[in-house]
C-alpha cells in the first residue's frame, strides 16, 4: 500500500528532483568537453586509438545526459 504524501513533502521532493536535473545536466557538458578533447587528443596521436574511442563514448554519454536531463525537465514542467 502506498502512503499519501503530505504537501510540504511532495515539494521536498520536487525540489530534490530539480536539483539533481540540473547537475546532471552540467555533468554531461562536462562529460562532453572532456570527450572531445580525448577525442582531439586521439586524433593527433593516431596510433593510440583507447583515446580516440573513449573520446567519441565520454562525448556521446555526456550528450545523452543532457538530453535525458532536458526531457525530464520539460516532463515536470
Amino acid at each position: 500500500m502506498k502512503k499519501e504524501l503530505s504537501d510540504a513533502e511532495m515539494v521536498r521532493k520536487m525540489e530534490h528532483f530539480q536539483r539533481i536535473i540540473r547537475w546532471r545536466s552540467m555533468f554531461g557538458w562536462l562529460f562532453s568537453g572532456a570527450g572531445l578533447i580525448l577525442f582531439i587528443v586521439g586524433l593527433r596521436n593516431l596510433h593510440n586509438l583507447m583515446l580516440l574511442l573513449n573520446g567519441f563514448l565520454f562525448f556521446g554519454y555526456g550528450l545523452f545526459m543532457v538530453w535525458q536531463a532536458k526531457k525530464a525537465k520539460e516532463k515536470i514542467s
